[in-house]
């Protein structure tokens, strides 16, 4: 359990214990957002870039091939820098079905759009004449768009989606039951049908809300992710104006937005009726701006870290570690890397072995990028995947 309020200690170091390294030696990708695997395919990492491609490519350092897997660019539209096809993940039977989940964005009208897709029988290449759209969100602006498709070791698919844009949430989305916009929805998939609602999520017998949600008042949680070990969601929630802030989701919270950021007071309005979950964690704009969710490690390659969370600043190219719980103090100390990373990272990957990937920019302000490993410092050779 964990012990929050006033008991997160915050840690410099002088020097960072790790460091990213590019997996490849040449191969780039377009303003890459996502690194995912196959079960079945422990040596291939799937790139999502924004336009609306996912390429493949293998771990070796002087591959240059990136053949692409899924080609949607003719539906995918980006009108705002934050649009375009975020995110991506197999069907937990992917190996018996051939099926992938993505969700994107479409205009006209501007919406988020979850899709069921289907690959070839004889090829390694996604069928894009098999969508079937699940779910579609009306979307008000082109940004806060979330969000991360995943599935739960429960077999339901997870989604997170943000405020609906613009700033200050002005249509109070977050606070709002009766909408996507600003939750984490939880759904299943597995049916014929296009999904259906577990009885067992929050909101499962309540009238007048949107049963799909999860847990709600979140701004735009761009990044999340499960602990392989613990099956704990964890996310990273993009602020407004002050603050970022790191949350553990365990189903039916409210996490504030619009009413607070972080832990602080945004708007005047009645918040003692609404008890509001807390961040695990939360830094302010002395630290950076943009919050990139990341991963619980449970590699091998680097010991000390196992069970520890490891998050990043897009913007401030900071690094966060935020250790396991002390069994004796219920704390868990924030260690916040005092040598900044040199590459943006807008998104986190995990192989199956449980090492982290990262999709790096050289600047906040860069379109191509590279996948990098989290490595030991001064370590000259790794085991990957």
């Amino acid at each position: 359990m964990f012990i929050i309020k006033t008991l997160l200690i915050t840690l410099l170091t002088q020097t960072s214990p790790i460091e990213f390294k590019p997996v490849h030696n040449k191969l780039m990708f377009d303003e890459p957002v996502q690194v995912v695997f196959s079960e079945s395919e422990p040596n291939t990492m799937y790139v999502v870039e924004k336009d609306g491609l996912i390429r493949s490519a293998t771990f070796d350092r002087s591959t240059t091939d990136k053949p692409v897997f899924l080609d949607i660019t003719d539906r995918v539209e980006i009108t705002n820098d934050e649009e375009g096809l975020l995110s991506f993940v197999f069907d937990p039977k992917y190996v018996e079905n051939n099926r992938v989940y993505v969700w994107y964005s479409a205009q006209k009208p501007k919406r988020g759009v979850l899709s069921r897709f289907t690959k070839h029988t004889d090829r390694n290449e996604i069928d894009n004449k098999s969508e079937q759209i699940l779910l579609e969100v009306p979307e008000p602006w082109g940004n806060h768009n979330g969000g991360t498709v995943l599935f739960g070791k429960d077999g339901f698919l997870y989604l997170g989606i943000g405020d609906g844009g613009s700033a200050n949430d002005p249509n109070n989305n977050g606070q709002n039951k009766n909408t996507l916009l600003g939750s984490i929805i939880r759904i299943d998939v597995s049916s014929k049908e296009k999904y259906t609602i577990p009885n067992t999520n929050p909101l499962a017998k309540e009238d007048g809300v949107k049963r799909e949600l999860w847990a709600w008042g979140l701004r735009n949680p761009w990044r999340m992710s499960f602990d392989r070990a613990t099956g704990e969601l964890w996310v990273g929630d993009v602020g407004q104006n002050s603050w970022e802030e790191v949350d553990v989701v365990r189903g039916g919270e409210n996490f504030g937005w619009n009413a607070r950021e972080g832990k602080h007071t945004f708007k005047k309005r009645d918040t003692q009726s609404k008890p509001f979950a807390e961040p695990i964690y939360e830094y302010g704009r002395r630290s950076g701006g943009s919050i990139t969710g990341g991963y619980v490690y449970r590699g091998t390659n680097i010991p000390t870290l196992v069970g520890s969370y490891v998050f990043s600043d897009y913007l401030s190219k900071r690094i966060w570690i935020m250790l396991p719980e002390n069994k004796e103090t219920g704390v868990r100390e924030v260690i916040r890397v005092a040598k900044k990373t040199p590459i943006s990272i807008a998104s986190f990957g995990e192989t199956l072995t449980g090492e982290i990937l990262a999709c790096g920019f050289s600047s906040p302000y860069a379109r191509r990028g590279k996948i990098y490993l989290l490595e030991p410092v001064d370590t000259t050779s790794s085991t990957i995947p």
